[in-house]
């Protein structure tokens, strides 16, 4: 097998690299749950906070709202991911 068929890899960036922890959730609250934007801050300035953001979220009827935005997010940061390191995504 010649060098041009060896099969090149890159490590997919964890969600802390793509800024899809503690910063999402914070745009997320001061959009979507403007009123609970300090809960939220004081809520991840703790251990578990994705367990009580969450119950928080199913207190507020927010919780499919908040998967949503979370998956637009990922994917619009995996594709600017992948522009920034010349891969090309189909579909």
């Amino acid at each position: 097998m010649g060098p041009e068929h060896r099969l090149q890899y890159i490590r997919i960036p964890e969600k802390k690299e793509l800024d899809l922890g503690k910063p999402l959730v914070l745009k997320f609250a001061r959009h979507y749950l403007p009123d609970d934007s300090d809960k939220v801050l004081e809520i991840f300035s703790r251990e578990g906070a994705y367990a009580r953001f969450k119950d928080l979220l199913e207190h507020r009827h927010a919780i499919d709202r908040w998967y949503a935005f979370e998956r637009k997010a990922t994917e619009d940061a995996l594709r600017a991911w992948c522009d920034d390191n010349d891969i090309e995504v189909s579909g």
